[in-house]
């Protein structure tokens, strides 16, 4: 595996409409390359893998590098891209707790930056795929939405897909996302200091505000396949909305599916027995990976996909 470490530079004022507040910050990215990757020749398809509210990438790490799918991607020849989607000096100066980019347009900005980057300095098929947990789950799905890259599939494990219902009502970490959903979205204050929710600041990056519509019920027209993994006790990202919108893809005609466990929280990664013949290539950095459903599943996923 090589590990690139590269900077994107976002002008973030202007990407939220802060036009007293309009100067480059950076935002730090990270590629990992397989060890099968050549500068000539035959490209590598690359998957970005958007993060959770868990970790992040910084200058000297990332969330996504000791992940099980990471390195199972890798040992199967598959390049990985994330940016944290939030600048940390942005971060610091407008009090947003540096973990939770919760899918803004800056994010979105800066995957896109980021894809760009990558793709014109190394020897990477333009198209895609797009995976992401937890939070990870609404930036990609907004970069899906976006239309600004080309994407083949997408994956997920327990996407946040709903600013109102799972950011703003129900926040993890304490009511940190609503803190970053409320500056980055310049809401309003109650006269308690409550931020206000306004829909129509926060659209189009409410994955599932873009899939209700008023006239026609729940329904998106969704660019690409998606499919998500989660279990039925997510007691962090209610599993209902899930559900909601992959029938909202659906009756719109697209594909989308939502593979379930009974249990196993937040983690459904981490859900059932090792596979004791999984179809991927499992030596990775000479150990032997553990792989269990939900993994082999994005993998499969992948596959079908990748011509």
């Amino acid at each position: 595996m090589q590990i690139h470490r590269f900077r994107i530079p976002l002008n973030c004022g202007g990407i939220l409409g802060f036009r007293t507040r309009e100067r480059l910050y950076y935002d730090e990215g990270v590629l990992l390359l397989p060890d099968t990757y050549c500068a000539k020749g035959k490209p590598t398809r690359l998957v970005i893998n958007c993060h959770g509210a868990g970790g992040t990438v910084s200058t000297d790490d990332a969330q996504i590098e000791g992940q099980t799918l990471t390195k199972y991607l890798l040992a199967n020849g598959y390049a990985l891209m994330d940016v944290n989607g939030l600048p940390l000096d942005f971060a610091e100066e407008e009090g947003i707790d540096i973990r939770n980019n919760i899918g803004s347009p800056l994010a979105t900005e800066s995957y896109v930056a980021a894809y760009r980057y990558c793709t014109e300095n190394f020897n990477l098929y333009p198209d895609v795929f797009v995976h992401g947990g937890s939070m990870g789950g609404i930036s990609s799905t907004n970069l899906v939405l976006s239309g600004r890259i080309p994407v083949i599939a997408q994956s997920g494990f327990c996407p946040v897909l709903d600013t109102y219902h799972q950011i703003y009502k129900n926040p993890w970490s304490g009511g940190l996302p609503k803190v970053a959903l409320g500056k980055l979205y310049r809401l309003e204050k109650d006269e308690n200091g409550e931020y206000i929710y306004d829909e129509e600041k926060i659209a189009p990056n409410n994955p599932m505000g873009r899939a209700v519509s008023s006239d026609t019920g729940e329904t998106l027209a969704y660019p690409v396949p998606v499919s998500f993994w989660q279990c039925e006790d997510d007691a962090t990202v209610c599993i209902d909305i899930t559900r909601r919108f992959v029938a909202a893809v659906a009756r719109a005609g697209g594909t989308a599916i939502l593979h379930t466990f009974e249990t196993g929280g937040h983690e459904p990664q981490d859900c059932g027995a090792p596979l004791p013949a999984p179809s991927g290539n499992t030596d990775f950095a000479g150990t032997s990976l553990a792989i269990l459903p939900a993994v082999e599943g994005v993998f499969q996923w992948i596959k079908q996909f990748d011509f």
